[in-house]
């Protein structure tokens, strides 16, 4: 049911809507009696015409105290005013405000305004942030100025969003209390000293501690009110929000909506949206391939981009984006090289644009001296310089003219059942007759946990065994069943065809395109055939090089997180000439062991609110952890607790700001260690599409909710009681005086002019 306010200016002008009426009256006692012949037949035709002047009398009368009411209603300012949540004053209303604080909030976009900071003294450009503060100030000022009792709470998205930590109500950045002008004195302050975080917590991860605090202690009037900047990221597909958002409705709780953002067009927001390490092996004097990744969150491309990057903690050369299309992302790539091992912090930036938080990323790249890989040569006489395991160590490490950083350990199978696979990035089977049980266990273990296994066949490979023992009908580690060793015939074309087919693969993609002399150089001999009938395609396996009779020769196949590759061929030119002089055996095998070990290579990637750990070893490292947190390097010290098995982990509950955050601890035997971890922001919150109220409507189909623009919400006064009457009131007294005045001639004397009476 609607209600309205009025300014007390009402109460006292209302009076003066009699004052037409006092007038006529004091009209009526002047008049005196005078007998008169002429007006006695005047009286008399009067009589006749009574009723019908009356009513113009009547009418004229109504109309002018209507002008008076119209006019002091105009002074008194009414507004429309939707009862709900509690509004018309009945009883207590319970009004809980979610605020997004999510980085996204920091849009500079269409702020004319501007805004001065109280805590460092400056002016700076209002942001989306900004305006719902103040939505925040407006809604309490007004609540404690309207009828009835009111209480408010206030939440940032932020806090609300973190769950297991305690009740909604704990972490509400107001709590709930009724709005005296104390109150509001109290909110203003701390709302003055919320910030916008680097978070992505929105309204969709904070709602449901906001329902928790709308519904506690049962009250009956309940508002909810959605004080953010509606992205698309947030509304879109939001079943599980509007589900919520409409059991709340149902429950009686008011929705209210305040739209923080403006709709500046022509505006662009750069985001790096990924910056990493693409391949190489991480070791101390190897160069790195590094790749960055900006997005254009525009409507119309952007061109001549610099990416400023920075090298432990020191300028480098950047590099230049010619364009970047709308809506789009462009890729570069550069490479680095480290001299020592250890944590080194890498950081790439785009000039500030309107939202600044996405312009930079940081990653760390943890460099050693050496990574180890192990070979397991299947030749129990140990072939020499002429055996599988020489042609695959020496491709990996050729030696100090060409540093590749790794460091191959040749071993027999035992060593599969006795070794720590961990501390191998990749393990290389060449030509194995058989593998025992437990040593396939190990294997197997090693490969579910994230390793890189690479197969190699040969003389020694025993189909039956194969398919028995490391296939098991697609179950074991071995991608492929296998029928025995075939030749490959020649061709019957006069035309040469090369007998390696290069699939669309990464670790290929080097030697992809035109007719490439060094591919075509490569004869195969003698293969592994795959069982007849077996579509590797149809068992999740993908080929990486074919034969030229379509037949595979190297396919790859995941086994739990780590990835398994089988070459249906030896590593030795044996049965085929590759891995002699060809320069191409040696970039494959290079991109073959870096594409295994990139699971384990992998950085952490976290973002702002992820949990930053440690992992340490029990009886070795100290259980006292400081961690260094950006930007000014306060130090948090926590303690170690029991993770798995002989691990420790130390952990940051969340990381609040994106920067490079730094653990140190120490060891037993008293030497120092540190770890560098990069924490950016969530980059699919920097893409500021807006839902819009139609898409908005149609999202939440037929929720009952009310939307308002946080500009046109703080400009009005009364804002929060509703729509102003003013402007149609105004409209309102204009009609009724054009009528006063219409009536007023119609019920008056004119007399008749000369001329008009001789015609």
């Amino acid at each position: 049911m609607p209600t309205f306010d009025f300014a007390p200016l009402l109460w006292w002008g209302l009076p003066l809507v009699a004052v037409p009426v006092v007038i006529h009256l004091i009209n009526l006692l002047r008049h005196k009696r005078v007998p008169w012949a002429a007006m006695e037949f005047l009286v008399a035709s009067q009589r006749k015409y009574r009723t019908r002047v009356l009513l113009r009398q009547l009418l004229l009368l109504a109309l002018r105290m209507a002008a008076v009411a119209g006019f002091v209603l105009a002074l008194a300012q009414p507004r429309w005013r939707q009862a709900i949540g509690g509004l018309l004053g009945g009883g207590t209303a319970t009004h809980v405000v979610v605020l997004d604080d999510s980085y996204s909030m920091g849009d500079l976009a269409g702020g004319g305004d501007a805004v001065t900071d109280a805590a460092e003294g400056d002016t700076r450009p209002a942001t989306a942030f900004d305006r719902g503060r103040r939505v925040v100030e407006r809604i309490a000022t007004e609540l404690a100025a309207t009828t009835g009792r009111h209480e408010l709470a206030v939440g940032l998205t932020s806090a609300l969003a973190v769950t297991g930590t305690g009740p909604a109500a704990t972490r509400l950045l107001v709590p709930r209390q009724p709005l005296t002008p104390a109150a509001v004195q109290s909110v203003r302050d701390v709302v003055a000293q919320a910030r916008v975080s680097a978070g992505a917590a929105g309204p969709r991860e904070a709602l449901a501690a906001a329902a928790a605090a709308c519904t506690a202690d049962g009250a009956s009037d309940r508002v909810l009110w959605i004080v953010s900047d509606f992205r698309s990221r947030d509304w879109l597909r939001a079943e599980d929000m509007v589900a919520t958002l409409r059991r709340l409705a149902a429950e009686g709780v008011g929705i209210r909506f305040i739209d923080c953002a403006a709709d500046a067009a022509g505006r662009s927001n750069l985001a790096i949206e990924r910056l990493e390490v693409m391949g190489g092996v991480p070791a101390a004097g190897v160069l790195l391939p590094v790749e960055v990744e900006v997005r254009n969150d525009s409507a119309v491309p952007v061109r001549d981009v610099m990416v400023e990057l920075r090298e432990d903690g020191g300028s480098r050369p950047g590099v230049r984006i010619d364009e970047i299309p709308a809506g789009g992302a462009a890729v570069r790539r550069f490479d680095v090289r480290f001299t020592s091992p250890g944590g080194h912090p890498l950081e790439a930036a785009v000039p500030a644009d309107v939202l600044p938080a996405d312009d930079v990323r940081r990653a760390v790249v943890e460099v050693v001296d050496r990574v180890d890989v192990l070979v397991i040569d299947g030749d129990p006489r140990a072939g020499g310089v002429t055996g599988d395991a020489f042609y695959v160590a020496t491709a990996l490490a050729p030696g100090s003219g060409a540093p590749t950083g790794l460091r191959p350990q040749v071993e027999s199978p035992r060593t599969l059942a006795t070794a720590d696979l961990t501390k191998f990035d990749v393990v290389w089977v060449l030509d194995v007759e058989r593998l025992e049980a437990g040593e396939i266990q190990a294997l197997e273990a090693y490969a579910r946990g994230g390793g890189g296994v690479v197969f190699f066949c040969g003389p020694r490979t025993e189909a039956g065994t194969v398919n028995a023992t490391l296939h098991r009908g697609g179950a074991g580690l071995f991608p492929v069943p296998l029928a025995g060793a075939v030749d490959l015939l020649p061709g019957t074309t006069e035309t040469p065809v090369p007998d390696l087919v290069v699939e669309d693969h990464p670790v290929v993609a080097v030697l992809s395109g035109q007719r490439n002399p060094l591919v075509d150089a490569v004869r195969v001999d003698r293969v592994m055939a795959v069982e007849r009938g077996h579509d590797p395609a149809e068992h999740g396996v993908r080929r990486v090089l074919s034969l030229r009779t379509g037949q595979p020769l190297m396919v790859e196949r995941p086994f739990g997180d780590g990835l398994v590759v089988a070459v249906l061929t030896t590593a030795a030119p044996t049965w085929n000439n590759w891995a002699r002089g060809n320069p191409s055996w040696v970039v494959v095998l290079l991109e073959l062991e870096s594409h295994l070990a990139r699971i384990r290579r992998q950085a952490d990637s976290l973002v702002v609110g992820d949990p930053v750990a440690v992992r340490l070893e029990a009886g070795v490292d100290e259980v006292e952890v400081d961690f260094l947190v950006p930007p000014a390097g306060d130090v948090v010290r926590q303690s170690a607790a029991v993770a798995e098995g002989h691990l420790l982990e130390a952990r940051l509950p969340a990381a609040l700001v994106a920067g490079v955050y730094e653990a140190r601890w120490r060891r037993g035997d008293g030497t120092e260690r540190e770890r560098l971890i990069a924490v950016n922001v969530d980059p699919g919150e920097g893409r500021l599409e807006r839902i819009g109220r139609e898409r908005l409507n149609r999202e939440t189909g037929g929720l009952p909710y009310r939307l308002d623009h946080a500009d046109t919400f703080e400009a009005a006064a009364g804002g929060l009681a509703g729509t102003s009457l003013v402007v149609p009131l105004l409209v309102t007294l204009v009609v009724v005086l054009l009528l006063e005045q219409t009536v007023a001639y119609a019920a008056g004397y004119h007399p008749v002019s000369r001329r008009t009476a001789a015609t």
